[in-house]
């Protein structure tokens, strides 16, 4: 559902003189300015990025409860709203400095694990998922934890999207900790995470979850992003020591080739991606670039998981079309929230003005760490920083 531009980001806009953007045309009329890999930023800048990235991510450590979930926001009395997804996405931006976070890191997927729904949990019977909590704390501490329902019922968003990601998460663990008996002790558990994404695929692409029957073009860019990050899991750690563990490599590595072609083959219309199909793989969701979401923010998807490389003619096009359609850098956006993937697809586009046009606004306004910023939004903006930071040390 398209969301209605807010009245505080109305206000905010005004605060720093910007205007909401006309989106009516449907048709890039310009190309943006984007700049490659070739770039190096002048140390100035990179310390400017880095103490972004510093900020961000002790705000993001900061807020982690006594438990080890990542809240959305801080809180030191009352209750607050745990969802893994966006939780996962801290953890990838923590671990751009495990050296401080590694800890915090390691404590979320111990949370993570030890929620894991059985078959007979989850309300779809499908093994290895996770719901959404609300938890509840007194002085800094978690006294009660509950599972979130909608009309009687347990929920999460996707179970899609919830796996992939938090194998993405596993991987860049090991990857920057080198903490492969930590990974080893949960060879179950990630077989089980493994096999969620397997648990709704129709034909060669998933369904958001079994009782939602979607397939989105935004969750199957991750799903295959997850899928290789789990195969690299298990070919790198799993397999070496336990040889049973090839089948699962071998499907994670056929999974993501077929979730990749199914894309392609499917979603991909030769000149924009259709946002989502049904499960009989008919258009779910007409493309237009004036509807922001999901139509519009689904284009960036196939470029940030790695479907498409930044520097084909099809990403560039795709990056001209989203900049032409919304001044994104200005927070000119019909949606109430700070969308940090734009940001961090820009960072890896190489599109050095408009990061920073955006950083601009973000330090003057946004890193006060105000609602609607939660912390899946600023952990982009700090993974989008990081990747700044990277354009110094070449």
């Amino acid at each position: 559902m398209k969301r209605v531009l807010s009245l505080g980001l109305v206000l905010l806009m005004l605060l720093v003189g910007c205007a909401p953007a006309d989106t009516g045309n449907d048709t890039p009329t310009t190309d943006p300015t984007t700049t490659q890999s070739t770039i190096r930023l002048e140390a100035s800048e990179v310390a400017r990025y880095q103490n972004i990235v510093d900020t961000e991510n002790k705000w993001l450590a900061d807020m982690q409860l006594s438990n080890g979930a990542l809240p959305m926001t801080p809180i030191k009395d009352g209750t607050v709203k745990v969802t893994p997804y966006f939780a996962d996405f801290t953890a990838l931006a923590l671990l751009n400095q495990p050296e401080k976070y590694a800890a915090n890191v390691k404590a979320y997927m111990e949370w993570h694990f030890s929620h894991l729904n059985t078959a007979a949990q989850d309300h779809n019977g499908l093994d290895g998922t996770i719901y959404d909590y609300n938890i509840t704390v007194e002085d800094g501490v978690v006294v009660k934890e509950e599972i979130l329902t909608d009309n009687g019922k347990n929920t999460y968003d996707s179970t899609d999207s919830y796996a992939a990601t938090f194998l993405m998460v596993l991987q860049k663990y090991v990857e920057k900790t080198g903490d492969q008996a930590y990974i080893l002790a949960h060879k179950a558990e990630i077989g089980r995470i493994a096999e969620v994404m397997f648990g709704t695929m129709v034909g060669d692409l998933t369904l958001a979850k079994p009782d939602y029957r979607v397939k989105y073009l935004m969750d199957n860019c991750e799903v295959y992003e997850g899928m290789l990050a789990g195969a690299k899991l298990y070919k790198d750690v799993l397999v070496p020591a336990d040889q049973t563990q090839t089948l699962m490599l071998n499907r994670l590595e056929q999974g993501a080739a077929m979730v990749a072609d199914g894309i392609e083959k499917k979603m991909w219309s030769g000149s924009y991606y259709h946002p989502a199909l049904d499960a009989d793989d008919s258009v779910a969701w007409e493309f237009a670039w004036s509807n922001f979401y999901p139509s519009a923010t689904a284009q960036t998807f196939p470029i940030m998981h790695g479907l498409i490389a930044t520097d084909s003619q099809r990403a560039q096009d795709l990056y001209a079309g989203f900049c032409n359609a919304y001044a994104w850098e200005n927070m000119e956006i019909p949606d109430q929230y700070y969308w940090g993937s734009n940001v961090y697809l820009a960072a890896m586009m190489g599109d050095v003005e408009r990061v920073s046009t955006y950083m601009a606004l973000y330090e003057r306004v946004m890193n006060r760490h105000l609602f609607p910023l939660y912390n899946a939004d600023a952990a982009k903006v700090s993974m989008a920083a990081y990747l700044m930071t990277q354009m110094g040390e070449r």
